[in-house]
This record gives C-alpha cells, structure tokens and sequence, in this order.
C-alpha cells in the first residue's frame, strides 16, 4: 500500500464559533467516456479573516468527501456544478442538522451552514436568482434557492477556483488546496463574491 503514513488528522476547534462548509466543484465531459465528474468536501471548522482583503484561513475537519462520475448527462459546465452542489447540499444538510441536534441538547450554539463554490455562473443563479432553459436543472435550483431563503443555507460565497479543494476531485491537474487541507488542516479561501444576509 503506497502512503502508510498519510491519513487524516483531527485538530480541536472551538465550539463557540463552528461552521459546517461544503466545497463544492463539477467538471462538464472531463471523463474518458465524456461523462462529467463532480465532488465536494465537508469540512467543520472555524474561519478568521487573514491580513488580505477578502480572504479567510479555515481551520477545519474533513467530515465526508465524495469524488463521483455524474449519473445524469450533462450539457454545460453549469449542469455539472449544479449536480455537484445539489449533492453536496444534501449530504452536507443531513450533517449539519444532526450536529445542531447534538449541540442544542448541549446548550450549544447552533452552527451555520456555508456553501462554497469556484463558479460564478452558479454563484449567480443561486443569489441573484438567474436562470437555466433546463427543466431538471430548474427544479434542482429552486430546492436550493427554497433552502437558501429558509435559512437551511445561511451563506453561499464565490471563491477562487485556485483554494477550491473540492476541485482537486474534479480535475486532471489539481490545485494545491486539498493537499494543504490533509495535511495541515487549514485552508485559505479567497472570496470573490458574497451576501451579507439581515
């Protein structure tokens, strides 16, 4: 078996200031037989804000990952990112609600959910409320639009694609922020765009 030694690691983190984040990518017809891969990480953990504008050092745990070949055909790159968030959000919501349980019956306070995605055009159609032809990709935008406004989904942030670490199970040549999460448990994401919700 190659890599013994490598595994996860788990830090504390300070239950007063936890949240749940979802890394989110999906790549359109990247497979040998054209098929889309999509994947997403979930990371607990806690954020400060770093000496740069706009950027944020996660402290965090990989709770659950998923690299998956798309069962859906997909015709953009956004059906592919949506598939991949809608997964995400799914896995991640199941989580996040069973934590919140377990921290309400400890008097805890309850912990935000944060989606994290590198795609603009998704970034767009799940905040400023654009929109796709495709009926399937549709009704899978309006759940998470529905989530959004109900507060299941307390924020969805634009990052750069280059801190994604969900990207490096969706692409052929990754980038270095899945490593750095492994390894040190931390990673640093640069927003690009984001809401500030009342």
């Amino acid at each position: 078996m190659d890599n013994k030694e490598r595994g996860l690691n788990y830090i504390q983190l300070n239950p007063q200031d936890l949240r749940l984040y979802i890394f989110v990518d999906g790549s359109f017809a990247n497979n040998k037989d054209m098929s889309s891969q999509i994947g997403y990480i979930v990371v607990l953990g806690n954020e400060r804000p770093t000496a740069q504008d706009n950027e944020l050092q996660v402290n965090g745990n990989i709770i659950h990952w998923s690299p998956t070949k798309c069962k859906r055909v997909t015709r953009s790159v956004l059906a592919s990112e949506i598939y991949g968030m809608v997964q995400g959000f799914d896995i991640g919501y199941v989580i996040h609600r069973t934590i919140n349980i377990s921290l309400e019956r400890l008097t805890l306070p309850r912990i935000p959910l944060v989606l994290c995605t590198g795609s603009y055009s998704l970034y767009q159609c799940l905040v400023q409320m654009s929109s796709t032809n495709e009926k399937r990709l549709m009704i899978d935008l309006m759940a998470l639009r529905q989530s959004y406004e109900n507060r299941e989904i307390d924020d969805i942030r634009w990052i750069q694609g280059s801190c994604n670490p969900a990207d490096a199970m969706t692409k052929a040549t990754p980038n270095e922020a899945m490593r750095t999460l492994i390894e040190s448990n931390e990673v640093t994401i640069k927003l690009e765009g984001w809401v500030k919700r009342e």
